[in-house]
């Protein structure tokens, strides 16, 4: 049997009293007239303040909005919205009532109930028919929604709400990594006469002609095509910095400077400002253009230019074009924003130094 904690007497009060410690702060409280009674009360009051930080109770529901406002102050809003979906996930698997509940073992078989859901969707799903179903997922996607719920507890352990947990003992899930999709020199040029035929029919502007440049001339990702602004372009010294705005920030949060090109360069000088904004890139009506707004309607222009292909695509053709014309993959990483030359390494076996070109390099003896 567990030992009783030890309950006093104050001059001139007829009950026990006892400490606890809340919110970091020791607090007396009065209890019972009772000592036996009043040592069962006060192990109850700790056991109870043991079971709370000064952020509120060890609830799951009061852990996840906690959670999600750390994430919403500190995460982008895309990794906000994977966080969001991942916990909802969760807790449509385990139900959690308090953090006490979730350990090592439950992660583990949210995965494996993951796995399971996705491939009975898949089974039943035509995709020419049917409305994609929530819960199928790739397994990217699975892995997603799983690093998005480890980083969850990690937190959590941080906070001191939650035990530490070898959450590594979890492994993602394999992917097939084929490779890497870009537009050759000639596709490209395809894209380019075909945005200069839209650009006919709009008083010589089209937007999609800005984005193929942006994206395949400098590897602008989506939204730093998006949030670009004129006075980030610095025409003395030919380059283009992507930088923090308002709402938005880098994916690395880092700015970096990136060179122009001699074509994007020309096309940049002669580019019409919108009236309406500050950007870069603007619709036909001169107003800024929305992240999905853009993704969706270039991917419909690629289309109709006989070929397939979104806005990421760009940026893969970037890199791609740079290491095969020899470019080492520590400067391609440095242009792309890479924080890592693993993330370049895709693009590796372009690289017109081969195995066995490299061989062939060896000094004679």
């Amino acid at each position: 049997m567990p030992k009783l904690p030890s309950v006093y007497k104050r001059a001139g009060s007829p009950v026990y009293w006892g400490s606890v410690m809340v919110n970091g702060k020791r607090k007396q409280c009065a209890l019972c007239e009772n000592k036996a009674a009043a040592q069962r009360m006060l192990a109850d009051i700790k056991a109870e303040s043991k079971s709370r930080s000064k952020y509120g109770t060890s609830t799951w529901a009061a852990f996840k909005q906690r959670y999600l406002d750390w994430s919403r102050a500190n995460k982008s809003p895309i990794t906000l919205g994977h966080d969001r979906r991942a916990l909802n996930y969760f807790e449509e698997f385990a139900s959690p009532k308090t953090l006490e509940e979730i350990n090592l073992d439950l992660v583990e078989n949210f995965q494996t109930w993951l796995k399971n859901t996705s491939d009975k969707l898949a089974a039943t799903y035509n995709p020419k028919k049917d409305k994609r179903p929530m819960g199928l997922m790739s397994n990217e996607g699975i892995n997603r929604m799983v690093r998005a719920v480890k980083c969850a507890l990690r937190k959590g352990a941080e906070w001191e709400l939650l035990p530490e947990m070898k959450l590594s003992r979890i492994k993602k899930f394999k992917t097939p990594k084929g490779r890497v999709d870009f537009f050759t020199p000639q596709e490209l040029a395809q894209v380019l006469k075909c945005a200069d035929e839209k650009a006919e029919e709009h008083g010589g502007y089209c937007p999609y002609k800005t984005a193929t440049l942006l994206g395949a001339r400098a590897g602008l990702r989506r939204g730093e095509m998006v949030f670009l602004e004129w006075g980030d372009i610095d025409f003395t010294k030919k380059t283009l910095t992507v930088q923090p705005k308002p709402g938005w920030t880098p994916k690395t949060n880092e700015c970096r400077d990136i060179p122009l090109s001699a074509d994007l360069l020309s096309y940049l000088r002669v580019l019409p400002h919108s009236p309406k904004c500050k950007r870069v890139m603007y619709d036909y009506y001169g107003d800024p253009l929305t992240l999905e707004g853009l993704s969706v309607k270039f991917a419909k222009f690629v289309k109709k230019a006989g070929l397939q292909g979104g806005l990421h695509k760009l940026r893969h053709t970037y890199a791609s074009h740079l290491v095969q014309a020899g470019v080492d993959l520590y400067t391609v990483s440095k242009l792309l924003g890479h924080s890592s030359i693993k993330t370049t390494e895709i693009y590796a076996h372009l690289s017109p130094v081969t195995l066995a070109g490299a061989v062939e390099k060896l000094p004679k003896v």
